[in-house]
């Protein structure tokens, strides 16, 4: 009696084999994502006042032609390494493009200072909306750590009443900025990933 040995033509991957190799890539791509800065492990900051009674705006917008500026409006830190009970002072400027987030009280000193990207308004009945994207170049050090970023930006936006510029609502969202090196780090350990699978399978 004899027996042939035959070989099979078929190329499906072993699962067991398929299995291994996709745990290996998300362990590898886990820990790129952790090693590098301000990829995965960031948190948005948030400033903001309205009509809730333990965040009531207080201060006025005050427009000059195409131009909108502030007085004394105070924000309180949502989210963020700061206590919701102490104010800030938010403060823009559109003609100069200034904007900045000061700390008052325990955290005097603690400043947030952005420029203006752009701005525009919009008006509804009594009350006029102003709205800002601005980059933060310059911020304390512990909003960079829970932004995992040295920087940041933002979109925000200030309602007021249009006769007496009161300020009703104000809210500024900073999210960090993307770090080209993070990115290239994590793109670079993609391709390596995918070269080093795709040798595997054609061997």
């Amino acid at each position: 009696m004899t027996s042939q040995c035959t070989q099979s033509d078929d190329h499906t991957p072993d699962p067991r084999f398929t299995s291994k190799w996709t745990a290996i890539v998300v362990v590898v791509l886990a820990s790129l994502l952790l090693t590098a800065p301000g990829v995965l492990a960031q948190t948005n900051v948030d400033f903001l006042c309205g009509l809730g009674s333990g965040s009531v705006c207080t201060g006025t917008v005050v427009q000059s032609g195409s131009n909108f500026s502030t007085t004394g409006i105070s924000v309180f830190n949502d989210s963020g390494p700061y206590s919701f009970a102490v104010p800030f002072t938010f403060a823009f400027d559109t003609a100069t493009g200034l904007i900045s987030i000061s700390g008052t009280g325990i955290y005097t000193g603690e400043n947030l200072i952005g420029s203006i990207l752009s701005s525009f308004s919009s008006s509804g009945g009594s009350t006029t909306g102003v709205f800002l994207v601005a980059n933060w170049p310059t911020l304390p050090a512990s909003v960079q750590t829970q932004l995992g970023s040295m920087t940041g930006m933002d979109s925000a936006f200030a309602i007021y009443l249009t006769t007496s510029g009161v300020a009703q609502s104000v809210d500024v969202l900073i999210t960090p900025t993307p770090e080209p090196a993070s990115m290239l780090l994590v793109g670079t350990g993609l391709l390596a990933i995918g070269g080093f699978l795709r040798k595997r399978r054609n061997a």
